[in-house]
Protein backbone atom coordinates (compact mmCIF):
# COMPACT_ATOMS: atom_id res chain seq x y z
CA UNK A 1 0.00 0.00 0.00
CA UNK A 2 1.23 3.50 -0.86
CA UNK A 3 0.05 5.17 2.36
CA UNK A 4 2.59 7.81 3.40
CA UNK A 5 1.15 8.95 6.73
CA UNK A 6 -1.46 8.12 9.36
CA UNK A 7 -2.41 11.10 11.53
CA UNK A 8 -4.26 10.68 14.84
CA UNK A 9 -5.78 13.97 16.02
CA UNK A 10 -6.24 14.44 19.77
CA UNK A 11 -9.79 15.79 19.49
CA UNK A 12 -12.59 16.83 17.16
CA UNK A 13 -11.44 20.45 16.86
CA UNK A 14 -7.98 19.36 15.78
CA UNK A 15 -9.43 16.88 13.28
CA UNK A 16 -11.67 19.55 11.73
CA UNK A 17 -8.75 21.98 11.52
CA UNK A 18 -6.58 19.39 9.79
CA UNK A 19 -9.32 18.60 7.28
CA UNK A 20 -9.80 22.30 6.61
CA UNK A 21 -6.11 22.60 5.74
CA UNK A 22 -5.92 19.23 3.96
CA UNK A 23 -9.33 18.39 2.40
CA UNK A 24 -7.65 15.67 0.32
CA UNK A 25 -6.82 13.64 3.45
CA UNK A 26 -9.11 10.67 3.99
CA UNK A 27 -10.80 10.22 7.37
CA UNK A 28 -10.91 6.61 8.55
CA UNK A 29 -12.55 4.97 11.57
CA UNK A 30 -12.88 1.18 11.43
CA UNK A 31 -11.16 0.97 8.05
CA UNK A 32 -12.88 -2.30 7.11
CA UNK A 33 -13.96 -0.96 3.71
CA UNK A 34 -11.09 1.41 3.01
CA UNK A 35 -8.29 -1.09 3.60
CA UNK A 36 -9.88 -3.63 1.28
CA UNK A 37 -10.31 -0.99 -1.43
CA UNK A 38 -6.69 0.16 -1.12
CA UNK A 39 -5.30 -3.37 -1.22
CA UNK A 40 -7.43 -4.13 -4.27
CA UNK A 41 -6.12 -0.95 -5.95
CA UNK A 42 -9.63 0.47 -6.23
CA UNK A 43 -8.58 3.55 -4.22
CA UNK A 44 -5.33 5.42 -3.79
CA UNK A 45 -4.83 7.20 -0.47
CA UNK A 46 -1.58 8.78 0.72
CA UNK A 47 -2.70 10.43 3.96
CA UNK A 48 -5.20 8.95 6.41
CA UNK A 49 -6.79 10.80 9.32
CA UNK A 50 -7.56 8.26 12.03
CA UNK A 51 -10.80 9.27 13.80
CA UNK A 52 -11.29 6.03 15.71
CA UNK A 53 -10.40 7.54 19.10
CA UNK A 54 -12.44 10.75 18.79
CA UNK A 55 -15.70 9.87 17.03
CA UNK A 56 -18.65 9.64 19.46
CA UNK A 57 -19.78 6.08 20.22
CA UNK A 58 -22.89 6.78 22.28
CA UNK A 59 -26.22 5.03 21.79
CA UNK A 60 -28.78 6.96 23.79
CA UNK A 61 -31.90 9.10 23.82
CA UNK A 62 -31.15 12.77 23.21
CA UNK A 63 -33.85 15.44 22.89
CA UNK A 64 -36.58 12.93 22.11
CA UNK A 65 -34.59 10.98 19.51
CA UNK A 66 -32.41 7.91 19.36
CA UNK A 67 -28.88 9.21 18.78
CA UNK A 68 -26.07 6.91 17.66
CA UNK A 69 -22.49 8.14 17.45
CA UNK A 70 -20.72 7.67 14.15
CA UNK A 71 -17.99 5.72 15.93
CA UNK A 72 -20.36 3.09 17.31
CA UNK A 73 -19.45 -0.34 15.99
CA UNK A 74 -21.81 -2.72 14.26
CA UNK A 75 -21.50 -5.08 17.21
CA UNK A 76 -22.44 -2.34 19.69
CA UNK A 77 -25.45 -1.39 17.60
CA UNK A 78 -26.60 -4.99 17.13
CA UNK A 79 -26.39 -5.67 20.87
CA UNK A 80 -27.93 -2.39 22.05
CA UNK A 81 -31.29 -2.86 23.83
CA UNK A 82 -32.26 0.68 22.77
CA UNK A 83 -31.69 -0.03 19.09
CA UNK A 84 -33.54 -3.35 19.36
CA UNK A 85 -36.50 -1.54 20.92
CA UNK A 86 -36.63 1.56 18.73
CA UNK A 87 -35.37 0.31 15.36
CA UNK A 88 -35.15 -3.51 15.24
CA UNK A 89 -34.40 -3.35 11.50
CA UNK A 90 -31.16 -1.45 12.18
CA UNK A 91 -30.16 -3.96 14.86
CA UNK A 92 -30.70 -6.80 12.41
CA UNK A 93 -28.77 -5.04 9.65
CA UNK A 94 -25.80 -4.33 11.94
CA UNK A 95 -25.67 -7.99 12.92
CA UNK A 96 -25.18 -8.94 9.26
CA UNK A 97 -22.32 -6.60 8.31
CA UNK A 98 -19.72 -9.27 7.65
CA UNK A 99 -18.64 -11.79 10.25
CA UNK A 100 -18.44 -10.92 13.94
CA UNK A 101 -14.78 -9.74 13.95
CA UNK A 102 -15.69 -7.25 11.20
CA UNK A 103 -18.72 -6.09 13.21
CA UNK A 104 -16.46 -5.33 16.18
CA UNK A 105 -14.35 -3.01 14.03
CA UNK A 106 -16.72 -1.53 11.42
CA UNK A 107 -18.48 1.71 12.40
CA UNK A 108 -21.85 3.16 11.55
CA UNK A 109 -20.26 6.32 10.19
CA UNK A 110 -17.92 4.36 7.95
CA UNK A 111 -20.72 2.20 6.60
CA UNK A 112 -22.64 5.31 5.54
CA UNK A 113 -19.79 7.53 4.37
CA UNK A 114 -18.35 4.73 2.23
CA UNK A 115 -21.61 5.11 0.29
CA UNK A 116 -21.80 1.63 -1.15
CA UNK A 117 -25.14 1.02 -2.87
CA UNK A 118 -25.19 -2.21 -0.82
CA UNK A 119 -24.46 -0.60 2.59
CA UNK A 120 -26.43 -2.70 5.07
CA UNK A 121 -27.32 0.04 7.55
CA UNK A 122 -28.60 2.46 4.90
CA UNK A 123 -32.00 0.84 4.11
CA UNK A 124 -33.22 0.61 7.75
CA UNK A 125 -32.03 4.14 8.46
CA UNK A 126 -33.70 5.46 5.31
CA UNK A 127 -36.92 3.68 6.27
CA UNK A 128 -36.65 5.23 9.74
CA UNK A 129 -36.32 8.75 8.27
CA UNK A 130 -32.94 9.15 9.96
CA UNK A 131 -30.94 12.37 9.95
CA UNK A 132 -27.19 12.96 10.07
CA UNK A 133 -25.31 15.45 12.23
CA UNK A 134 -22.32 16.83 10.33
CA UNK A 135 -19.49 19.10 11.46
CA UNK A 136 -16.97 21.30 9.66
CA UNK A 137 -14.91 24.01 11.34
CA UNK A 138 -17.32 26.01 13.51
CA UNK A 139 -20.34 24.86 11.51
CA UNK A 140 -22.81 22.14 12.43
CA UNK A 141 -25.67 21.01 10.22
CA UNK A 142 -28.36 18.36 10.22
CA UNK A 143 -29.13 16.55 6.97
CA UNK A 144 -31.81 13.97 6.16
CA UNK A 145 -30.12 10.72 5.19
CA UNK A 146 -32.26 10.57 2.04
CA UNK A 147 -30.32 13.62 0.78
CA UNK A 148 -26.87 12.24 1.61
CA UNK A 149 -25.97 9.74 -1.12
CA UNK A 150 -25.21 11.00 -4.63
CA UNK A 151 -23.79 7.91 -6.34
CA UNK A 152 -21.64 4.81 -5.79
CA UNK A 153 -19.00 5.88 -3.27
CA UNK A 154 -20.05 9.54 -3.30
CA UNK A 155 -22.03 11.74 -0.92
CA UNK A 156 -22.71 15.42 -0.27
CA UNK A 157 -20.16 15.34 2.56
CA UNK A 158 -17.70 18.21 2.13
CA UNK A 159 -13.95 17.58 2.12
CA UNK A 160 -13.67 19.28 5.50
CA UNK A 161 -16.75 17.66 7.06
CA UNK A 162 -17.09 14.80 9.52
CA UNK A 163 -20.17 12.72 10.25
CA UNK A 164 -20.71 12.86 14.01
CA UNK A 165 -23.94 10.99 14.69
CA UNK A 166 -27.18 9.59 13.32
CA UNK A 167 -30.63 10.41 14.72
CA UNK A 168 -33.92 8.55 14.55
CA UNK A 169 -36.62 10.92 15.71
CA UNK A 170 -38.53 8.69 18.10
CA UNK A 171 -38.11 6.91 21.42
CA UNK A 172 -40.17 3.79 20.74
CA UNK A 173 -40.35 1.33 17.90
CA UNK A 174 -42.97 1.25 15.14
CA UNK A 175 -45.42 -1.61 14.87
CA UNK A 176 -43.30 -3.10 12.10
CA UNK A 177 -39.53 -2.83 11.67
CA UNK A 178 -37.78 -5.50 9.61
CA UNK A 179 -34.63 -5.92 7.56
CA UNK A 180 -33.61 -8.69 5.22
CA UNK A 181 -30.68 -9.16 2.88
CA UNK A 182 -29.86 -11.74 0.26
CA UNK A 183 -26.35 -12.92 -0.55
CA UNK A 184 -24.51 -15.99 -1.71
CA UNK A 185 -23.00 -16.90 1.67
CA UNK A 186 -24.20 -16.68 5.24
CA UNK A 187 -21.37 -14.45 6.48
CA UNK A 188 -19.03 -11.82 5.08
CA UNK A 189 -21.30 -11.17 2.13
CA UNK A 190 -22.05 -8.07 0.13
CA UNK A 191 -25.78 -7.87 -0.43
CA UNK A 192 -27.24 -8.98 -3.71
CA UNK A 193 -30.27 -7.06 -2.49
CA UNK A 194 -31.48 -5.77 0.86
CA UNK A 195 -34.83 -4.44 2.03
CA UNK A 196 -36.06 -2.63 5.12
CA UNK A 197 -39.65 -1.81 6.05
CA UNK A 198 -41.08 0.26 8.89
CA UNK A 199 -44.69 1.13 9.62
CA UNK A 200 -47.27 1.69 12.30
CA UNK A 201 -50.08 -0.88 12.12
CA UNK A 202 -53.62 -0.20 13.30
CA UNK A 203 -55.93 -2.60 15.15
CA UNK A 204 -57.33 -3.84 11.83
CA UNK A 205 -53.89 -4.75 10.53
CA UNK A 206 -53.59 -1.86 8.10
CA UNK A 207 -50.18 -0.32 7.34
CA UNK A 208 -50.63 3.32 8.32
CA UNK A 209 -47.38 4.95 7.20
CA UNK A 210 -45.24 2.33 5.45
CA UNK A 211 -41.69 3.35 4.67
CA UNK A 212 -39.54 1.02 2.58
CA UNK A 213 -35.96 1.24 1.37
CA UNK A 214 -33.78 -0.97 -0.80
CA UNK A 215 -30.05 -1.55 -1.05
CA UNK A 216 -28.03 -2.85 -4.04
CA UNK A 217 -30.78 -2.14 -6.59
CA UNK A 218 -29.68 1.30 -7.81
CA UNK A 219 -26.69 3.64 -7.79
CA UNK A 220 -27.49 4.53 -4.16
CA UNK A 221 -29.57 3.02 -1.37
CA UNK A 222 -33.05 4.41 -1.89
CA UNK A 223 -36.58 4.76 -0.56
CA UNK A 224 -39.47 3.18 -2.49
CA UNK A 225 -42.18 5.86 -2.88
CA UNK A 226 -44.39 3.89 -5.28
CA UNK A 227 -44.45 0.92 -2.92
CA UNK A 228 -45.16 3.17 0.04
CA UNK A 229 -48.12 4.72 -1.76
CA UNK A 230 -49.43 1.29 -2.77
CA UNK A 231 -49.26 -0.16 0.76
CA UNK A 232 -50.48 2.86 2.72
CA UNK A 233 -53.75 2.16 4.53
CA UNK A 234 -53.96 -1.44 3.32
CA UNK A 235 -53.74 -4.81 4.99
CA UNK A 236 -50.78 -6.92 4.00
CA UNK A 237 -52.96 -9.75 2.67
CA UNK A 238 -54.89 -7.41 0.36
CA UNK A 239 -51.90 -6.59 -1.85
CA UNK A 240 -51.44 -8.89 -4.84
CA UNK A 241 -48.19 -9.92 -6.51
CA UNK A 242 -48.90 -8.05 -9.74
CA UNK A 243 -49.45 -4.81 -7.81
CA UNK A 244 -46.22 -5.33 -5.89
CA UNK A 245 -44.24 -6.04 -9.05
CA UNK A 246 -45.53 -2.93 -10.81
CA UNK A 247 -44.68 -0.68 -7.87
CA UNK A 248 -41.29 -2.25 -7.16
CA UNK A 249 -40.20 -2.01 -10.77
CA UNK A 250 -40.98 1.73 -10.65
CA UNK A 251 -38.79 2.15 -7.57
CA UNK A 252 -35.67 0.12 -8.38
CA UNK A 253 -33.20 0.11 -11.28
CA UNK A 254 -30.73 -2.74 -10.72
CA UNK A 255 -27.82 -3.52 -13.03
CA UNK A 256 -26.03 -6.70 -14.04
CA UNK A 257 -22.81 -7.19 -12.06
CA UNK A 258 -20.58 -9.95 -10.70
CA UNK A 259 -22.97 -10.71 -7.83
CA UNK A 260 -26.22 -10.93 -9.74
CA UNK A 261 -28.05 -10.13 -12.99
CA UNK A 262 -30.64 -7.36 -12.84
CA UNK A 263 -33.57 -9.70 -13.55
CA UNK A 264 -32.71 -11.76 -10.47
CA UNK A 265 -32.61 -8.70 -8.23
CA UNK A 266 -36.06 -7.68 -9.46
CA UNK A 267 -37.44 -11.15 -8.77
CA UNK A 268 -35.78 -11.27 -5.35
CA UNK A 269 -37.19 -7.86 -4.40
CA UNK A 270 -40.74 -9.09 -5.02
CA UNK A 271 -40.21 -12.38 -3.17
CA UNK A 272 -38.55 -10.71 -0.18
CA UNK A 273 -41.34 -8.17 0.19
CA UNK A 274 -44.05 -10.81 -0.19
CA UNK A 275 -42.39 -12.82 2.57
CA UNK A 276 -42.25 -9.79 4.86
CA UNK A 277 -45.92 -9.02 4.26
CA UNK A 278 -46.91 -12.63 4.98
CA UNK A 279 -45.06 -12.41 8.29
CA UNK A 280 -47.01 -9.25 9.12
CA UNK A 281 -50.27 -10.94 8.21
CA UNK A 282 -49.61 -13.89 10.54
CA UNK A 283 -47.94 -11.94 13.36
Amino acid sequence: MAIESLIRPRGLDEALELLKKHPDWSPVAGGTDLMVQIRAHRREEKHLLDLSAILPRHIEIRDGALSIGAGASMDEIARSPLVREICPALSEAASQVGAWPIQCRATLGGNLVNASPAADTAPPLLAADASLNLASGDTRRKLPLRNFFTGPGTTVLGGDEILLSVEINRTRGPGLSRFEKLGWRREQIISVISLAIESEIDDEGRLLDPRLAFGAVASTPRRAPHLEALLKGRKAESVGREELEAAIFEDISPIDDLRSPAWYRKLAAVVMLQRMLREVQHA
